[in-house]
């Protein structure tokens, strides 16, 4: 699965997908990043997407770019009833995922921040999950001074900007 930043998320919910299917009783999903060639670095610096000084500021007003990381994850994912029943150890459930595509936006660094909207309300109407109910997020976090604000102002579109608690707002790339 290749959807640029988002292909791990993909593979995850298509696992999720499979599993509600009852296509498979185990998924592994996961993501892998390595950085082989020297011509994607290269061409991203000459378009200035990459952070000058090598670190990411996701939702900094310092934001200048993002930063390449290699790493590689996987998760084993079940229905929580039979992990349950079998005694394995659960460190999360994942309540509902949705996937969409942002159609035409600007660019690469400009997502379409209708499509986020609509994305994170799909997910919170497949976990059953009421907005207000989010008390934080793992963002994308571009690290960009366009891609950032974009996804800020879809969250709180999404989840609702007169609300009762904060959504505090994390991001990997910056970590």
């Amino acid at each position: 699965v290749d959807t640029a930043c988002s292909s791990s998320l993909m593979a995850v919910h298509q696992a999720v997908q499979s599993l509600r299917a009852g296509e498979t009783d185990l998924a592994l999903a996961g993501g892998v990043y390595a950085v082989l060639q020297p011509n994607l670095t290269v061409g991203l610096s000459k378009l200035h997407m990459m952070a000058a000084d090598g670190r990411c500021k996701s939702f900094d007003a310092a934001a200048d770019g993002f930063v390449q990381g290699e790493g590689c994850a996987v998760v084993a994912l079940k229905r929580l009833a039979e992990a349950l029943a079998d005694g394995d150890p659960v460190h999360a459930v994942i309540r509902g995922s949705a996937a969409n595509q942002d159609g035409r936006s600007g660019s690469l660094t400009a997502p379409s921040r209708s499509a986020q909207v609509q994305v994170v309300k799909a997910a919170l109407a497949d976990a059953g999950v009421e907005p207000d109910a989010v008390g934080y997020v793992e963002a994308h976090g571009t690290g960009t001074a366009l891609g950032d604000p974009i996804e800020v102002h879809a969250l709180a579109d999404a989840l609702g900007r007169d609300r009762q608690r904060p959504v505090v707002l994390g991001a990997l790339k910056s970590n």
